[in-house]
């Protein structure tokens, strides 16, 4: 595991994303080819003729996240896909109710009814 110079973030390599999220290496490939997760970093790797994947701590927490929804919901990798962009559209829903309550709070409006 490496120390990203970016962010202080971690890159991890494809089997050590596997190992961190306690899931098969099939199943987190699944995620990859649905889009849930993608990687970050493509590293020139020097036991590989290629670029080798690498993932951000970010894409950790959405494995941790999509592996969660998986045990207790039983969810499918589509179904997580699909249940992850609803939490986060969700989310920045009430980023935005929480933004225009903290702006609408300060103005009054009045209405002539006749």
């Amino acid at each position: 595991m490496e120390q990203s110079t970016e962010l202080n973030d971690v890159i991890m390599s494809l089997d050590e994303l596997v190992t961190a999220c306690g899931q098969d290496r099939s199943w987190v490939i699944a995620l990859i080819e649905e889009n849930i997760i993608t990687p970050d970093v493509e590293h020139e790797s020097q036991l590989q003729s290629g670029p080798a994947q690498k993932f951000s701590g970010l894409q950790l927490t959405l494995a941790r996240r999509a592996s969660r929804l998986s045990r207790d919901f039983d969810a499918s990798v589509p179904a997580i896909g699909l249940i992850l962009e609803l939490l986060e559209e969700l989310e920045q829903l009430r980023q935005f109710k929480r933004q225009w309550a903290s702006q609408s709070s300060s103005y009054v409006i009045e209405i002539d009814i006749e």
